[in-house]
């Protein structure tokens, strides 16, 4: 098994990334367009390549995000008191003919702070069993709420766990809810 990494993650990325909103502004369901993505990776894949997959569908009016999330990293919510972890317990696309969409619904408020970012940032630190633990503790250390520098904070940690060096690629995506409707 071999997973999807450098150019050709990009270009499968992008590719997901065009076909996604294209399928989902003509009016196809989440779940038939996800589908329908796992099912040209799985095609289009003359090794055995994967790709995770890791959407958040925001919707102010409800005051929630949806998480779908297909092997991707965990994803977190900082609230006033805590941080939440959403993490994945499904297979990539592509490994599999039919993908089981598994959802995540989760409240936000005013405030929040959405951080989704890719593997190289979790796996970045060796020192906890759990990797995913280790950001949770610097999302609730962190006293500004500029994502700006919160993404700043997350990929100099990221960094420095590797004595300096990035060893896979860092991609860190932090959104602050500012008005619930």
């Amino acid at each position: 098994m071999a997973w999807v990494h450098g150019r050709v993650a990009k270009k499968s990325s992008s590719t997901a990334i065009k076909m996604l909103e294209r399928l989902l502004t003509s009016g196809f369901d989440k779940d038939v367009s996800l589908g329908l993505i796992n099912s040209t990776i799985s095609l289009n894949c003359k090794e055995d390549m994967f790709s995770t997959i890791d959407i958040g569908i925001i919707d102010l009016v409800k005051g929630n995000i949806e998480f779908i999330k297909n092997g991707a990293a965990p994803s977190y919510i900082k609230h006033r008191k805590h941080v939440e972890i959403i993490k994945s317990v499904s297979l990539p696309a592509g490994i599999l003919d039919n993908v089981d969409l598994v959802v995540y619904d989760k409240d936000i408020s005013d405030g929040d702070i959405i951080v989704m970012c890719s593997d190289g940032i979790i796996e970045s630190n060796t020192e906890y069993n759990n990797k995913e633990v280790w950001l949770r503790d610097v999302l609730e250390n962190i006293e500004t709420d500029n994502v700006q520098k919160i993404a700043d904070i997350i990929i100099s940690e990221a960094i420095d766990n590797g004595y300096g060096v990035a060893k896979d690629d860092m991609t860190v995506f932090v959104i602050k809810v500012n008005e619930i409707k």
